[in-house]
């Protein structure tokens, strides 16, 4: 009996010991994971340091894509923005050189097909860039190296100067004659031509495309002539369907272009005829002067011809400034009428010659009237629109 109870007791024993050693064991085993999962949490390749690096080399690349970005946007800005110049001339944002000279007529397009069309790479004769096979709208640069220059002179009628409208003309209205805003957008006007010493006028008589039901104006060969149109609602309104509403209406979109569109002004226009002949300054033009007698240079067969219908009606790379029909333009007359410019097709180039001035009600639809764009810069005005 005493044998079978030292057995046990020696049993116990041994189970207690076991116990304790693989406690101890289990207790060493908790610590050796403890400190893995220490290192791994917080140590030199841990698993925080890791997330610390993760979110340094996420920051990091974030920055270097947004750099890229930033880079390629620059890109893309300047490619779009960038300024193209042609002697000296500058191309405005949303338009594209086509051809021509700064002494024969530079000529510009809204359509990138257009583009070089016609330069002198592919082009021998410049003073003569053709109409056919250019999509877009045209228009074509008007300098003006002298702002001195720029004013208003006596014009021609039947072969003689006329200065009958001389001393009744002004520009702009007088106060209480003129809409509002009149003498603000004249004086944009000035002060863009004087910057860049020059301004675009369309290429063509104002034509007319449907598009959607809607009647928009284009400056195209071959396109319809923008006849029977008013001035505008009165001398003070000038509505929303006149020459006036339809020219501002033309180049709107500021992101796209900068420039802004405009009817021709009356001083536009004899800056157009100083330009083709010089001698318009001193009412001492030659005899067979286009800007005095314009016979053969413009459609007076009696017959409405389409817009740029004769490559003979050209002169300085812009067509039909003689007959067709008459042109509004921005000038008041005696403060109750506004003055058109040049001849109609009913006429002769000689008693109608493209200098000419007359003048109509601004509500009055005249069958013979059209009407002219012309563009400046607005980049150069530091006006808000």
């Amino acid at each position: 009996m005493e044998k079978e109870k030292k057995v046990v007791e020696k049993v116990k024993s041994g189970i207690r010991g076991i116990t304790l050693i693989a406690l101890v064991v289990t207790i060493i085993v908790l610590l050796i994971l403890a400190g893995v999962a220490i290192n791994l949490t917080i140590g030199t390749n841990g698993i925080f340091t890791r997330a610390e690096n993760a979110v340094d080399r996420y920051e990091i690349a974030s920055l270097k894509e947004q750099d890229e970005l930033n880079k390629a946007s620059n890109f893309i800005d300047k490619y779009m923005n960038e300024e193209v110049k042609v002697e000296g001339v500058k191309v405005p944002k949303g338009f594209y050189y086509v051809g021509g000279t700064k002494s024969d007529g530079i000529v510009i397009s809204d359509a990138k097909a257009d583009e070089n069309k016609y330069s002198k790479e592919k082009y021998t004769d410049q003073a003569n860039i053709p109409g056919d096979g250019l999509i877009g709208n045209q228009f074509v640069w008007v300098p003006v190296e002298n702002i001195d220059e720029f004013i208003r002179y006596t014009s021609y009628y039947k072969d003689s100067p006329n200065s009958a409208y001389f001393i009744e003309c002004s520009e702009p209205s007088p106060e209480g004659y003129r809409y509002p805003n009149e003498l603000e957008e004249y004086n944009n006007m000035k002060q863009s031509v004087e910057d860049n010493k020059g301004f675009y006028v369309a290429r063509y008589e104002a034509g007319k495309e449907n598009i959607d039901g809607v009647d928009i104006v284009v400056s195209k060969k071959g396109a319809e002539v923008w006849n029977n149109i008013t001035w505008g609602e009165s001398m003070t309104s000038i509505g929303t369907e006149g020459a006036v509403a339809k020219s501002q209406g033309m180049y709107t979109d500021k992101s796209r272009y900068n420039v802004t569109s405009t009817l021709i002004y009356g001083v536009q226009w004899d800056a157009i005829m100083t330009w083709i002949d010089p001698s318009y300054k001193t009412s001492n033009c030659d005899e067979k002067s286009f800007v005095r007698n314009s016979t053969d240079k413009g459609n007076y067969s009696g017959k409405l011809a389409r817009c740029g219908s004769n490559d003979n009606y050209r002169v300085n790379n812009i067509y039909d400034l003689a007959g067709n029909v008459f042109e509004w333009t921005m000038k008041e007359k005696s403060t109750g009428y506004r003055v058109d410019r040049g001849g109609d097709y009913h006429n002769s180039g000689s008693g109608n010659p493209t200098s000419s001035r007359w003048n109509n009600y601004p509500d009055n639809p005249d069958v013979y009237i059209r009407f002219s764009c012309s563009f400046v810069f607005i980049d150069l005005l530091k006006i808000n629109y």
